[in-house]
């Protein structure tokens, strides 16, 4: 265990945490990011074509960049997970590396892809496979696509393609349709087909994303021509957040008050995919930002009452 306690320790190193961990260094407090850079969701993606600034770039092109910037001001990085976190008046990290102390924490654990883990699903992966509409919609315009999941989450994303796309089938695994919300939205839609009771068992083509194979409940193999499919749905990486008695939804992302990132554990702070909302490279940065702002004005009334 080191003797020294760091101001702030971010705990996650995709976009929401390497924003948090540059804004908390450029603030000149000592900072220390646990995480792989280069292992985010962000790293491994394609092209790049939301994100201000860029026409287009690659995912690890924007990483580096980040990371190039954390450089600049003597933010510490750890490329391991924390394996435990013990609260006090400072929190000790427990990692394989050894134990750390920090007087504030900033949670940005990031989420899991939902993996249907079927043939073709990783040979295709960004030729064609993608994990979120918003990112990737705008490349199948004119096209079919298939969307797989149920639920809100996945009407919402459903009427966003819709925009774009000539059509979208909706393949839910459930036997009824179970998003009342946007109900009236996709029935009004009607370039959305939902095929109920289905289950995709292959992905298929050559170089990019030609077909589906498929079976309906009791029903032989069917094969579909299709240009795309979006996999819906995912896991926030809570896990650390439920251990320490932090309120989480029935999703698991964690609940905080915004726009001050704020959980229900003074001195801990949360942002980017593991607290809801669209998974987008814009969002976690922009709580990244105000978590660190948050984590600033948390230490400086602490120190002041010392």
């Amino acid at each position: 265990m080191t003797d020294t306690t760091y101001d702030v320790a971010v705990i996650g190193a995709g976009p929401a945490g390497m924003t948090a961990a540059l804004y908390c260094g450029r603030a000149n407090m000592s900072t220390i990011i646990f995480g792989n850079i280069f292992d985010s969701q962000l790293a491994k993606a394609g092209d790049v074509e939301n994100y201000p600034g860029f026409d287009s770039i690659q995912g690890i092109e924007l990483v580096e960049k980040f990371h190039g910037q954390l450089g600049r001001y003597n933010v510490m990085q750890v490329p391991t997970l924390i394996n435990r976190i013990i609260p006090g008046d400072s929190f000790t990290l427990i990692t394989e590396n050894g134990e750390f102390k920090t007087s504030c924490i900033i949670l940005a654990t990031g989420s899991r892809y939902r993996q249907l883990n079927i043939p073709g699903e990783k040979e295709f992966n960004y030729k064609g496979v993608s994990y979120c509409a918003v990112c990737d919609g705008s490349f199948y315009k004119g096209k079919t696509v298939v969307l797989v999941g149920h639920g809100d989450q996945a009407a919402k994303s459903a009427i966003y393609l819709a925009g774009l796309c000539k059509e979208v089938i909706i393949m839910s695994p459930k036997p009824e349709r179970e998003s009342v919300t946007y109900a009236e939205q996709l029935d009004s839609m009607p370039n959305i087909k939902i095929v109920l009771n289905a289950k995709i068992t292959a992905i298929e083509g050559s170089q990019y994303v030609e077909r589906v194979r498929y079976t309906l409940k009791g029903d032989p193999e069917v094969t579909m021509k299709v240009d795309g499919v979006f996999i819906e749905g995912g896991t926030p990486n809570s896990v650390l957040a439920r251990e320490i008695g932090l309120d989480v939804d029935e999703k698991g992302n964690i609940a905080v008050t915004r726009p001050d990132m704020l959980t229900k554990i003074n001195g801990v702070f949360a942002a980017g995919d593991v607290t809801g909302g669209i998974h987008q490279i814009s969002k976690a940065v922009g709580e990244g930002a105000c978590a660190a702002v948050s984590a600033a004005l948390y230490l400086k009334k602490k120190k002041a009452k010392k």
